[in-house]
């Protein structure tokens, strides 16, 4: 089990803006291991219960709130990452459960028993929240992202785009999504940190005058559930 506690900050930029800042970034933090060769793929499909709590807690701008989300980042993998993401006022806490692809489908599905299998406290936590609150898939999110790293304080630096989704076929593992656009032409700044960010860091952000934004790709990735929930 991974456990991570941290601020975090967003933003929204053009893709022009975001290229000249990972270009002033280059020379003060180093890029993770998915990063080296450019942007990767991220593809996560969020559960919600069956009255969309999370979806709607987030678009009442509930302080404390939670999203479950199993993710992959390409197709191939024999295995997925089922991760309990909150946010507790100004942090975020994310723990997050390696499971394999066998279990990983049997969760698309609806059927979460096997995660009485894994010996995990967040896993017991994950069977709970999705039997009582009557959990299922509701959206699968796939982007694009590169990110940068600093040990201190454990900074990290993410530019997400090319945001699309897909909520009526949830196989994370398939090939062919039927995915639709639904974030182009900007990119979505995510600044995390633990205690305070780097003033080196605070200097280059500040050069580009942004402000912080509540966005949420899992929240623009429903616009057809959005239609008959909110």
């Amino acid at each position: 089990m991974l456990s991570v506690s941290r601020r975090e900050l967003k933003f929204l930029m053009g893709c022009d803006r975001a290229a000249a800042l990972q270009a002033e970034l280059c020379s003060l933090l180093g890029t993770d291991t998915y990063s080296q060769g450019g942007y990767y793929t991220v593809r996560s499909l969020y559960f919600d219960s069956w009255r969309d709590k999370d979806f709607t807690q987030k678009y009442d701008g509930v302080e404390n709130r939670r999203k479950i989300r199993l993710r992959v980042y390409t197709a191939a993998q024999e295995s997925a990452k089922f991760e309990i993401k909150e946010k507790i006022g100004a942090c975020q806490k994310k723990d997050s459960l390696l499971v394999d692809k066998k279990h990983a489908q049997a969760f698309i599905r609806g059927e979460y028993a096997g995660l009485l299998d894994y010996e995990e406290p967040v896993a017991h936590r994950l069977f709970g929240l999705m039997t009582l609150g009557a959990y299922r898939p509701a959206a699968v999110i796939e982007y694009e992202r590169r990110a940068y790293m600093y040990d201190a304080f454990s900074t990290r630096i993410t530019f997400d785009q090319n945001v699309k989704s897909c909520e009526y076929f949830y196989d994370i593992f398939s090939e062919e999504m039927p995915f639709v656009p639904v974030l182009s032409g900007q990119v979505i700044l995510e600044v995390k940190f633990s205690g305070v960010l780097l003033e080196s860091i605070k200097s280059i952000l500040g050069k580009y005058h942004l402000t912080n934004v509540s966005v949420s790709k899992y929240g623009i990735g429903r616009p057809i559930g959005a239609h008959y929930i909110l």
